[in-house]
C-alpha cells in the first residue's frame, strides 16, 4: 500500500470506547462513550446476506485506514465500534500498517 494522503482521508469516522459497569442488581450493563472524530479512509470490502433473529440481516466488512495519533489509535480495541455516517461497525482487529507512515489499519463488521 502506498502513503496515505490527505485527500483520501475523506471521511469522518468517530471512535466509541466501550465500557461495562455492574448496576446495583449485578446485572452487567455496556455503555459507549464518545471518543475522537477523525478523518479516515473507509472502503467496503464485502457483504453477505444471513439469518439474525429469525429475519434476514445484512452484514457488511470494511476496512478502514487512519493516521496513527497516539491519543485516539491507544483508544481503539477489540470492544471498540467505529461509527461511520450514523452506522456503527464493530472492530474485528486492528494494526499499526507501517510505522514510518504512521498508518492505523482497522477491520470493522456492520450488521444492519
Amino acid at each position: 500500500m502506498s502513503i496515505v494522503s490527505a485527500g483520501q482521508l475523506r471521511h469522518r469516522v468517530q471512535v466509541l470506547t466501550a465500557s461495562t459497569s455492574v448496576d446495583s442488581y449485578g446485572q452487567r450493563s455496556q455503555t459507549m462513550t464518545d471518543g475522537p472524530t477523525v478523518y479516515a479512509e473507509v472502503r467496503a470490502t464485502g457483504a453477505s446476506e444471513m439469518t439474525h433473529g429469525g429475519g434476514a440481516a445484512m452484514r457488511t466488512t470494511y476496512q478502514v485506514r487512519m493516521r496513527w495519533q497516539t491519543g485516539v489509535s491507544a483508544g481503539v480495541s477489540a470492544t471498540s465500534v467505529l461509527e461511520y455516517r450514523g452506522e456503527r461497525m464493530e472492530v474485528t482487529g486492528f494494526v499499526r500498517e507501517r510505522e514510518e507512515e504512521d498508518v492505523m489499519l482497522i477491520d470493522a463488521v456492520a450488521v444492519l
